[in-house]
């Protein structure tokens, strides 16, 4: 076969393929016009979707909000299947030791953990060590390590350092994630496990979902933006550390009069919230901005762009 011919055959499938794969990203449109973004679906449920925008942000917004189109996409097959491409992949976690957990991260977990030293054995809350999963087996000297600033690393040494306290129940406040792993079962691991990058992420709703304790619907949604972060984490290591709540204030700019914006508000302070994303309406970036932080007063602004031009 002539190479140009062959040329021309690999090119011809190559752009096939292009065509039978489109990309991820889609343009969504607000219900009220005025406002659209090319983003790749992250997650959703019944009220509230989390898209990936190229910038790398993360944004969620209300499903209700969203044009007719994008509200039947969202009921799709499609649209199932994309998400569970980045949240159905089980995801892989290094420690700052290097213990790897391998699983989805579902919720978050707050829980007493009491290590004790009785009738010879090591004890924790309840458990006969050598019974713990492996898993546990592995993290609960670095607890021990962590909150005593001691150099605990096995089970040796920690029924060491538990004969020198006298086998005294020792009683241990932890915070962190709920993994599942294949199977269904559920372990949960403390933030001081991770890294300092991977806890900047994984504690995004944390604050959220402790100060909902009792109120089921709160919790589930810091569990939804929790299971959202760390699906999109494992798919683009850029992907920023906290999901933006995109709020769409504003109408369609109207005959070049006004135009539309996108206004980045911090609720309070850049450091400690995640940003809201505020599309209104103004002349001018200054006068957007008074719009939004007449929305949200008290808020820091942040980035401002146009939208309409």
């Amino acid at each position: 076969m002539p190479l140009l011919t062959l040329r021309r055959l690999v090119l011809t499938a190559l752009l096939t393929l292009l065509a039978a794969s489109p990309a991820a990203a889609r343009t969504w449109t607000a219900a009220a016009g005025g406002y659209t973004v090319e983003a790749e679906v992250v997650a959703f449920n019944d009220e509230k979707v989390v898209l990936q925008r190229e910038d790398h942000h993360l944004v969620s917004l209300e499903i209700d909000k969203l044009s007719e189109a994008d509200r039947e996409y969202l009921a799709s097959q499609d649209a199932r299947l994309k998400a569970d491409e980045i949240y159905g992949q089980d995801q892989v976690w290094t420690s700052r030791k290097g213990l790897k957990v391998v699983g989805k991260v579902v919720d978050y977990v707050k829980k007493d953990v009491t290590i004790e030293r009785k009738r010879g054995r090591v004890y924790v809350n309840g458990r006969v060590f050598e019974n713990l999963p492996a898993i546990y087996q592995k993290i609960v000297p670095q607890i021990v390590a962590f909150f005593e600033e001691n150099e605990v690393k096995d089970k040796e040494s920690l029924e060491s350092w538990l004969i020198h306290k006298k086998g005294a129940p020792q009683t241990y406040a932890c915070e962190g994630v709920l993994f599942e792993v294949a199977g269904g079962d559920e372990y949960g691991v403390p933030f001081f496990i991770f890294s300092e990058e991977d806890q900047r992420l994984l504690k995004g709703a944390y604050d959220e979902w402790v100060g909902s304790q009792g109120d089921y619907e709160s919790q589930q949604d810091a569990a939804f933006e929790l299971q959202s972060l760390a699906a999109a984490r494992h798919q683009d290591a850029e992907v920023s550390h906290q999901i933006g709540k995109l709020q769409l204030v504003a109408q369609a700019a109207t005959a070049g009069i006004t135009n539309v914006w996108e206004v980045t508000l911090y609720p309070n302070g850049p450091l400690n919230s995640a940003p809201q994303f505020v599309v209104v309406q103004g002349r001018d970036s200054r006068t957007a901005t008074q719009n939004a932080l007449q929305q949200y007063p008290g808020s820091s602004v942040g980035p401002v762009r146009k939208l309409s031009y």
